[in-house]
């Protein structure tokens, strides 16, 4: 018989087998539960984490809606091109890193610590581009040195390509990174980004920009991608390609137009009067807008801020228009009865008012009527009816026909220029109106200004008799039509806007601007302009404004050049030269440089100041 002791040894025994039984069995239910949790459960969250750890979340940019002019030449496109980039979560020491990143790419080290230091703290998903569009060089060094750029890596990219370069860069302007200033007002957009900053790229930069896709990468235990060749990227979002845009402009017309403005600094724009379609707008000086696809270096720097100011669109600037301002000034002299259609005016070499001598460009004296008067744009015709005429008056003609306000336009910094009057010189420069400012005004000098693409405007609405186009770049988004806004009507008297189109004729015909004469008959109405301009003793500013035909406008052009001198000598060849191009004629193209007017040689005398034929 077993023994008390016996009997309590093995009820003891048995009595801790069942705490383990129960303790194995607790354990079990504890492993599988856990077990459950992890693998069923939570497999998602862990399951993602796992890819997150062998993957990264990469971009992937989105094609930007491609840029059309009328006939479907290529202004701006985009091509493939490679970012180095910075992932935010994977970056240490950024002072250190940027040393060494500088002896990778040609930018400083603390220009390079700021940006690093910048992604690091946005703690963006999405990597940060550096450098954009860097070349083989580059990518070699980087290669080289890698296993020393933790959270640095290079990857596949689109750029912008403008095709056609500075020759349309002033109207499509260009895309640059995203600064910190556009990224507080625009949240959904991120830092690195690329957005268009100036002309039609930022107008339409939302239906253009489209919407960038996201891919996973793998990564090594480093966090830097593996090779393409082992590893290929899962796209887990597709990009969304931006819309397309077909543009007014006509490639043909505007490499006429560069071409034969030449060196010279200026604008030249041209119009459908119908429409008001911008058929071609240049400005020179112009620059190449493929320098801000990417980081800016120093030279690029010094010829975009070249004194002669490439940036600066002249077709969108105000400039004191000279006789081209005549067209309104015998409109209102006309409107305002101060004259009438069949009234003949002495012409001299001048007028004298209040003890001053307001001179003619010319001496030829004669009664010349109103038609003449402006063919011939004599100043002391103009100068009489000034003495008529208030500056209230002027101003509502110019205004009317779109003087002094936008033309419409899709872009940005477009000077209205001026039109004064004798509220605007009190309020600005503090003293009254007097008789001789309107005598200036009448000839579109001193205060007035114009700006080359509100000239084209105004005498495309001459020449649609009354009829103002409102000008506009953008025909088509997408698949979607865009409709010309619908022109303003200004009302005149038939008679009266007949005699000053007559002169507009036969300012070509007889006058001033027979340089545009084309043949073929096709008759062309327009009007020259030499207006001062500072410093004292600089040539004058040329113009040229016309429309074609005469009867039925179809295009509208006005040319500018800075201190050129005559206009009919200057300007009008430089609008031949477009014309001649929109009709198909073979002619000879025009000067490089200013040449005297067979007009001018016969007809003209040295002018004294002001100039404004």
């Amino acid at each position: 018989m077993k023994t008390r002791a016996q009997k309590k040894t093995i009820n003891l025994a048995i009595q801790k087998a069942k705490y383990f039984r129960f303790l194995i069995l607790l354990s079990t239910a504890i492993l599988v539960t856990r077990l459950v949790w992890l693998q069923i459960i939570q497999n998602h969250y862990y399951l993602n984490k796992a890819v997150s750890n062998s993957t990264r979340v990469t971009f992937l940019r989105a094609p930007r809606g491609i840029i059309y002019d009328r006939h479907g030449n290529l202004l701006a496109t985009n091509k493939q091109t490679l970012s180095l980039i910075a992932i935010p979560n994977e970056l240490e020491q950024c002072d250190v890193l940027a040393e060494k990143l500088a002896r990778v790419i040609d930018v400083p080290a603390p220009k390079l610590f700021n940006i690093l230091l910048k992604a690091k703290a946005s703690n963006s998903v999405l990597p940060v581009v550096v450098e954009r569009d860097i070349d083989v060089g580059t990518v070699s060094r980087f290669y080289e040195q890698k296993i020393f750029l933790p959270g640095i890596d290079i990857l596949p990219d689109i750029s912008r390509n403008y095709v056609q370069g500075d020759l349309t860069a002033h109207a499509i302007g260009y895309c640059g990174e995203i600064t910190q200033g556009q990224l507080e007002t625009r949240p959904e957009r991120h830092m690195g980004d690329v957005i268009g900053q100036d002309g039609i790229e930022r107008i339409y930069d939302v239906q253009l920009r489209g919407i960038d896709g996201e891919q996973r990468v793998k990564v090594n235990a480093s966090g830097q991608s593996i090779s393409a060749e082992t590893s290929k990227p899962e796209i887990t979002r597709d990009p969304v390609a931006g819309k397309s845009l077909i543009t007014s402009l006509d490639l043909d017309l505007q490499k006429a137009a560069y071409e034969a403005l030449g060196d010279r600094s200026g604008a030249v724009v041209a119009i459908d009067p119908r429409t008001g379609e911008i058929l071609a707008m240049v400005s020179r000086p112009s620059f190449d807008p493929n320098i801000f696809t990417k980081r800016i270096n120093k030279d690029a720097w010094k010829r975009i801020n070249a004194p002669d100011h490439p940036l600066f669109n002249r077709a969108l600037s105000g400039f004191p228009p000279g006789s081209i301002w005549k067209a309104i000034t015998l409109l209102a002299a006309l409107e305002s009865k101060v004259v009438k259609p069949d009234t003949k005016i002495h012409v001299s070499g001048g007028v004298s008012l209040g003890g001053f001598f307001f001179g003619d460009w010319t001496k030829a004296t004669g009664l010349y009527d109103l038609v003449k008067c402006l063919a011939w744009s004599r100043d002391s015709a103009f100068y009489q009816m000034g003495l008529k005429l208030t500056p209230e008056q002027i101003k509502e003609w110019g205004v009317k026909f779109g003087a002094g306000r936008p033309t419409g336009v899709e872009l940005r910094h477009e000077g209205v220029g001026l039109v004064p009057d004798s509220a605007w010189k009190l309020r600005v420069c503090h003293e009254k109106w007097y008789p001789g400012n309107t005598l200036h005004m009448a000839i579109g000098q001193t205060y007035v200004q114009v700006t080359p693409a509100q000239a084209a405007r105004i005498f495309g609405g001459l020449g649609m008799r009354g009829q103002i186009p409102n000008l506009h770049f953008v025909i088509k988004i997408g698949d979607r039509q865009i409709p010309s806004p619908k022109p303003e009507k200004v009302k005149t008297h038939k008679e009266y806007l007949d005699v000053v189109l007559a002169g507009l004729k036969a300012v070509v015909a007889s006058g001033t601007g027979g340089a545009t004469k084309l043949g073929n008959g096709i008759e062309v109405a327009g009007k020259t302009g030499s207006a001062e301009a500072p410093p004292v003793g600089s040539k004058t500013h040329a113009w040229f404004a016309c429309y074609a035909p005469a009867d039925k406008p179809r295009i509208a052009i006005s040319a500018f050049v800075e201190h050129g001198g005559h206009g009919g000598s200057t300007c009008a060849p430089i609008a031949k030269a477009v014309l001649l191009k929109f009709f198909g004629i073979e002619g000879p193209k025009p000067a490089a440089g200013p040449v005297p007017a067979k007009a001018d040689k016969k007809h003209q005398s040295v002018p004294k100041k002001p100039v404004s034929h």
